[in-house]
Parts: C-alpha cells; sequence; structure tokens
C-alpha cells in the first residue's frame, strides 16, 4: 500500500502544533519545508515535539539508500517511527525529492493525528505493484547488466598569470558490481601536473605523472563477517615509483549486523600480504628494487544519531622480515550538537611513519621542496580542524526566500 497525506491549516504558529526538527546532511530539508506547511520546522533540537533524523548510505547502482527515524517528545514522549526507501543512480534530484517527501508526510501522519490537525487531514491510498521502489532494494533478474555500474571521469584545472602557470589534468575508468552477497571492483586512474615559472628572466617547468590500478573483491560470508582480495599497482614521479604493487588478502567483523551501517558501524579487519617496489632512483637505503611482505590491523566505526555524528578509527602496519619498517595512525571526525544552538565540529587524524623505503638518496632541491615535487623524510604528519558554532535568535525555520542569492 501507498499512502500520501496532504493537510491543510491556517498559517500560523497557533495552528501548527508541531515542531519538527531535521538532522541529515542531505535530504532536501529546504525543499520539505516549503512543501510541507502544516508543521513548523524549528532550529534549536531542545524545543521540538519531533526529532526526525535522516541516515544514508550509497548503494552499488550509485543511488542511496536512506532511513528515517522519527522520535516523539513532549506531548508524543514514547511514540518512535521508522521509514526506508532507496534511490538509484538514475533518479534525478526532483524524483528523489519527491521520494524523500512523501515518506516525511506519512512520518508525520500518526503524530498530527494526535492534535487538532487530526480534522484537517485527507489520507488517500492506493494498491501500486508498479511503484518507483520495485527492484530498487533488490536488484530484478531481468538487469541486463547484472548490477554492473561503469564510470568514465576525467578533469581539467588550468590557471595562469603573467609569471605562473598551472595545469592539472586527470582521468578514471571504473567497474564495479555491488550485490549482497559480493563486491567487485577495477579502477585505472591517470594525472598530469605541469607548472611553469617566467620570473625576472627565468624560466622554470615542474612536471609531476602519475598512473594507479586496483581490483578488489569482498565477500559477504554472513551478516557480521566478511573477506577479500585486494591489489594496488601505482607508478609515480612524487613517490619515486617505476612500478609498486601491494597484493593483500584481508577478513572483517562488524560488531553490529552490516544493515545496521547507515546508523552505526563498528569494524575490525586484518590484512596479510606483499608489497613489490621497483624505483626510479636510488634510494637512502640504496636499493632499486625491494620485495617485502607487510599486514596490517584496521579499526573504524561511525554513528549517526540524534545528538549528532561520529566516526573514527585506528590503524597499524608494518613490513613482516623488518618490524621496525611500520606505520600507526589515527583519525576522528564529529559534528556534535551541545545544548540548544551551540556544536561543534571536528576532524583530526595523526600518523607515526617509519616505513618510507622510497625515498631518493640524491634528496630534492629548495625548489622541489617548496613545491611540493617529491616524497621527503618525516617522522610524522598530522592534520587538525575544530569549528564551534552558536546559534540564536528565532527557532521558527519555515521560509526559505531565494531572491539575489547568487549576486550576494
Amino acid at each position: 500500500m501507498l499512502f500520501s497525506c496532504s493537510a491543510f491549516a491556517q498559517n500560523t504558529a497557533q495552528d501548527k502544533e508541531i515542531k519538527v526538527f531535521i538532522t541529515c546532511e542531505y535530504c532536501y530539508a529546504e525543499y520539505l519545508r516549503t512543501q510541507i506547511t502544516w508543521v513548523n520546522f524549528v532550529q534549536d533540537q531542545f524545543v521540538s515535539d519531533i526529532d526526525l533524523r535522516v541516515a544514508s548510505i550509497g548503494t552499488g547502482s550509485g543511488g542511496w539508500d536512506f532511513k528515517l527515524f522519527f522520535t516523539g517528545k513532549n506531548q508524543f514522549a514514547g511514540m518512535t517511527d521508522t521509514l526506508h526507501f532507496v534511490t538509484n543512480a538514475i533518479n534525478t534530484d526532483a524524483e528523489s525529492m519527491e521520494m524523500m517527501l512523501k515518506r516525511v508526510k506519512l512520518g508525520l501522519v500518526r503524530y498530527a493525528a494526535k492534535t487538532g490537525l487530526l480534522e484537517t487531514l485527507e489520507i488517500a491510498s492506493s494498491d501500486n505493484k508498479h511503484n518507483e521502489d520495485v527492484g530498487v532494494g533488490s536488484n530484478p533478474e531481468h538487469d541486463k547488466w547484472n548490477a554492473w555500474v561503469m564510470r568514465i571521469n576525467g578533469n581539467a584545472n588550468i590557471q595562469a598569470q603573467k609569471v605562473f602557470q598551472n595545469g592539472d589534468f586527470s582521468g578514471n575508468i571504473r567497474a564495479s558490481q555491488i550485490k549482497e552477497t559480493h563486491k567487485f571492483d577495477i579502477r585505472l586512474g591517470a594525472n598530469y601536473s605541469e607548472q611553469r615559472f617566467n620570473y625576472d628572466g627565468q624560466k622554470s617547468v615542474y612536471i609531476l605523472r602519475s598512473q594507479n590500478a586496483g581490483m578488489s573483491y569482498v565477500h559477504s560470508l554472513n551478516d557480521r563477517w566478511s573477506a577479500g582480495g585486494f591489489v594496488n599497482v601505482e607508478v609515480g614521479d612524487f613517490s619515486n615509483y617505476d612500478y609498486f604493487q601491494n597484493t593483500s588478502l584481508a577478513i572483517e567483523y562488524d560488531v553490529f549486523p552490516y544493515k545496521e551501517a547507515q546508523t552505526k558501524l563498528v569494524t575490525f579487519s586484518y590484512n596479510i600480504g606483499a608489497k613489490y617496489y621497483d624505483f626510479q632512483d636510488t634510494t637512502i637505503f640504496n636499493k632499486t628494487t625491494l620485495l617485502a611482505p607487510a599486514h596490517g590491523l584496521n579499526v573504524g566505526s561511525s554513528f549517526t544519531q540524534d545528538w549528532g555524528s561520529f566516526s573514527g578509527g585506528i590503524y597499524a602496519s608494518s613490513f613482516l622480515n623488518e618490524f621496525e619498517r611500520y606505520r600507526y595512525g589515527s583519525w576522528i571526525n564529529f559534528d556534535v550538537r551541545i545544548f540548544k544552538g551551540l556544536s561543534v565540529s571536528s576532524y583530526m587524524s595523526f600518523n607515526l611513519v617509519r616505513d618510507q623505503v622510497n625515498i631518493r638518496k640524491q634528496g630534492a632541491t629548495d625548489a622541489e621542496v617548496l613545491l611540493q615535487q617529491q616524497e621527503l623524510l618525516t617522522d610524522y604528519n598530522f592534520y587538525t580542524y575544530l569549528g564551534l558554532s552558536y546559534r540564536f535568535g528565532s527557532i521558527y525555520n519555515n521560509v526559505v526566500n531565494p531572491r539575489f542569492d547568487f549576486s550576494n
């Protein structure tokens, strides 16, 4: 059964008895606010009657799998609900917006029925077996592509002034097949970067080239375990690679069933394999080639809840024949609401580096260091971002006014 709902009420704050707060990264929030006018959308979670959290995760076809979590508060305390739908790669934004709108309206009906809006609701239903969701959650048997998706991308970035010109050109090809039973992915890519300088009669040209390829296969063992094989190949001036290949086998365990990945995911994975290096120039270890067995452990997590979102992980890897060649690292990313309009967001990563076997023995010139033309020896690297925001004022958030947006 498909349900559609429309409600009509006077456009006053008193008549709109329901206050709704939305938490999502991309759920067409502005469209929802302009189309559902019989509730009040608010900017402060602490004054809302209903918290709507929209979680999403990419699908194998290039679409999105959405889950809508409704949590009632105040007069709706104890009333919760979850709705689910999936878009595919050929759905336009307009189609996806209508699908989202329909589910949000439907989810709000049971709350509206507890208020004075009950008298203004009009509900229609129909039994339509050929609706827009058929065959999306699980690919239909007559799919002539058998879930294979191909992507071809090309990018060019050119900037210039009198003394400096820069061009970056890249392209990649990717083919993937993603089903519940397995994931198969093949990719090829190339990049060309050129910088030209003409200053005070001195002309200089710096060029970096790289190519990469990869193939992976992951098999679903059950709802918590999976196993896979991975091959990655790279040729690159920056990293001193005439040829580099990393081949490994891996196994992964998820603390929660994989089907709950939209809201909570905690995985432990272990990989073991071998790395082969063919260097462009002799390295600081007087090597031109190197073959080394290697292994690694990775722990990752992500949570999307009413209070915000969090993801983070730690990893460790090393050569099996030289444990002093290792790399440890961690990262964390969160966006959390502290209280009322106050929220904090951050991304931080830190890595201890002891496995740079590819550093050129001859070193780099001052210009190559400043322009980052080759990889340099380091013991660590880190990145930190921290943001704090506070919003106050009117709690209502019903109006969208796009006038002069582009001019401003």
